[in-house]
């Protein structure tokens, strides 16, 4: 009883215009969100404790997956939803009860994705889900409670990504940072390229901006979005300003973490915690957070091409083509295609194509690519093959030999194949023997193999 009171007395500083909150024990399992019918604050504490403004009501549900501070909140009109974040299951706050309205399950496919609503409806970009990150656009389904993908479009796309940055308008939705797969470590993740997208919403069309200015981000930000404006608290505070192009850095005037929050006008609906890890409940604004200035620096510069830029780059291309048309035909320029094979890292010892390591290739597969290297684009006999797969302190019959062989270059030309789009039939060429006419030679994957 004694808890239920200091935990409503507390959250009341949500209501009231105080900016001082007390400290209270900390939670692990929080969600905090706003009733759009009623505009007040709803906190869920550990999946059993509810409280509506400065009310403790009973908590009343239906069954979902999951924690409920794994949900993210949704306002459209007068309604509360609460998603996955990991895509599938949709709640809604109703008559201060949660009630389950999708025909979904738990996805697990779009962790930490970027949330958003355009029309009155619910749209996720990107995530992670398995074990690849995405760059696919979903949305949720009223009539159906299902979801379904999105259709979208643009020269291109952004990286796929989970935990990025966003900020929206009425129209518009900016995208920059997150982390991806690093193909080259597939443990591990990378930070993708720095790059702001910007997705219109009315046609769903993906355009690239420009490179932003990564040195000013951190994986570990909160983040708050307030008019054209977006801010990032992590030990400073980094101003985003999308019309001015510039991230300015203001210190704390005391420092605090904001573990969830929400917005009404200015002001921030928020959990906060002190540097000795309690929590507390407050209402504030950005500029009662704000200390000093610090700095400022450009976030991103939007391409700026004038006509005649475009004139004088059209001469100059003109210009190096015509030049290289005539040096191949004289033959000053040898005209080299781009190798479309496989190439062998000597120093790493990893064989790649199209720049990707390739890490499917079994042991007696790799025997044949070293052996193949040494006797590049040149016929060699069954017999020089065949010794490939002896092993003198282990005697073996020659049927047994020739299976292990047979299987080899089996499994070596059907990955290949499905590797580069070429036929088995032309990954393998024969001859007769030029001593013993009886015998063939073989000649695999040609002009399909460089050392570097």
């Amino acid at each position: 009883m004694i808890k239920k009171i200091i935990l409503l007395s507390l959250f009341s500083l949500l209501i009231v215009n105080t900016i001082q909150g007390q400290k209270l024990k900390r939670y692990d399992d929080l969600l905090l969100f706003k009733d759009a019918l009623t505009q007040q604050p709803i906190i869920i504490i550990n999946d059993s404790l509810i409280y509506k403004g400065k009310q403790l009501i009973p908590f009343k549900h239906t069954e979902y997956p999951d924690k409920i501070n794994e949900y993210l909140p949704f306002e459209i009109g007068k309604k509360t939803y609460l998603v996955h974040q990991a895509c599938g299951p949709v709640l809604e706050f109703r008559n201060d009860s949660i009630v389950r309205i999708d025909h979904s399950f738990l996805q697990k496919n779009q962790f930490y994705p970027v949330p958003f609503t355009y029309n009155n409806e619910i749209y996720l970009f990107g995530g992670y889900g398995l074990f690849t990150y995405k760059n696919i656009i979903t949305r949720y389904d009223f009539k159906s409670g299902g979801w379904n993908q999105v259709q979208t479009h643009g020269k291109r796309l952004p990286e796929p990504r989970s935990v990025a940055y966003s900020l929206q308008d009425s129209t518009t939705l900016y995208v920059f940072g997150g982390k991806t797969n690093d193909n080259n470590n597939i443990p591990k993740f990378k930070a993708v390229q720095p790059e702001l997208w910007k997705l219109d919403l009315p046609t769903m069309t993906w355009s690239y901006v420009s490179q932003y200015n990564p040195d000013i981000l951190t994986p570990f930000e909160n983040k708050i979005q307030y008019k054209d404006k977006l801010y990032l608290l992590e030990g400073f505070i980094t101003e985003i300003n999308f019309t001015q192009k510039t991230a300015n850095k203001f210190s704390f005037k005391e420092y605090e973490v904001l573990k969830k929050h929400f917005m009404i006008g200015d002001t921030i609906y928020g959990i906060f915690s002190s540097s000795d890890e309690r929590y507390y409940f407050k209402k504030t604004t950005i500029k009662d957070l704000k200390g000093n200035f610090i700095s400022s620096v450009p976030f991103f510069i939007a391409p700026s091409v004038t006509s005649l830029d475009y004139t004088t780059m059209g001469w100059i291309g003109v210009t190096l083509l015509g030049l290289l048309a005539i040096g191949y035909k004289k033959g000053i320029i040898p005209f080299k295609r781009p190798f479309k094979g496989i190439v062998y890292d000597s120093q790493k010892d990893l064989f790649l194509y199209k720049r990707k390591v390739i890490r499917h290739f079994e042991e007696n597969e790799k025997k044949m690519l070293y052996f193949l290297l040494i006797n590049n684009n040149q016929f060699v006999s069954l017999n020089q093959l065949n010794e490939l797969f002896e092993n003198p302190a282990q005697p073996q019959t020659a049927s047994a030999i020739i299976k292990r062989r047979e299987q080899a270059i089996n499994g070596l030309l059907t990955k290949v194949s499905k590797l580069t789009g070429i036929p088995e039939n032309k990954l393998q060429l024969e001859q007769k023997n030029t001593e013993d006419k009886r015998l063939k030679d073989l000649l695999l994957l040609p002009k399909l193999l460089k050392k570097v």
